[in-house]
């Protein structure tokens, strides 16, 4: 019975070294990304902006929390059974968050702002294809990855907004 399995999922050990591991991969690559991005928030305040654009401080409470819940999707799949589902789901996981770690980089140090938009579009359907894997593994994954989906978009628009307008 599926409410069964779901409740044997639940109680499993959890190991902190894996844990750790991944949230030291995602929350530490952001650090590592906004580093290397130059003034990030005086950037920002410098730019024409969309009427929706929030303000600064919101992204320094968005990212650690989205960092937090794709680590603890990674967890999960990285505690499946090895195989290949879960060999294609590691790798459309780590390569869309190196490329989201190069997008701060290249919208703000570099101020490449139609090309940072293309990058995040390669970003969006990565994270798509990554979740679709995900959750062919762990169910769970969805729930963990779909807000990270959503800011994605709003991301994109956002992006988008700031290419045109400046």
């Amino acid at each position: 019975n599926c409410f069964w399995e779901m409740g044997n999922k639940m109680t499993a050990q959890i190991r902190a070294k894996p844990l750790i591991a991944s949230i030291a991969l995602a929350m530490g690559g952001g650090f590592l990304s906004n580093r290397l991005s130059g003034d990030v928030k005086g950037i920002y305040q410098t730019l024409n902006l969309p009427w929706f654009a929030p303000p600064d401080w919101v992204f320094a409470v968005v990212w650690p929390v989205l960092y937090l819940l794709i680590a603890a999707a990674y967890y999960l799949v990285m505690e499946s059974p090895k195989g290949e589902a879960r060999t294609q789901a590691m790798t459309f996981y780590l390569v869309q968050l190196f490329l989201n770690f190069l997008w701060s980089p290249l919208f703000f140090r570099w101020g490449a702002y139609a090309w940072a938009f293309r990058l995040l579009c390669t970003i969006f359907l990565l994270a798509l294809a990554t979740i679709i894997c995900f959750a062919l593994i762990d169910r769970r994954t969805l729930w963990l990855m779909t807000p990270y989906l959503v800011w994605l978009v709003f991301a994109m628009l956002l992006n988008k907004s700031i290419a045109v307008l400046n």
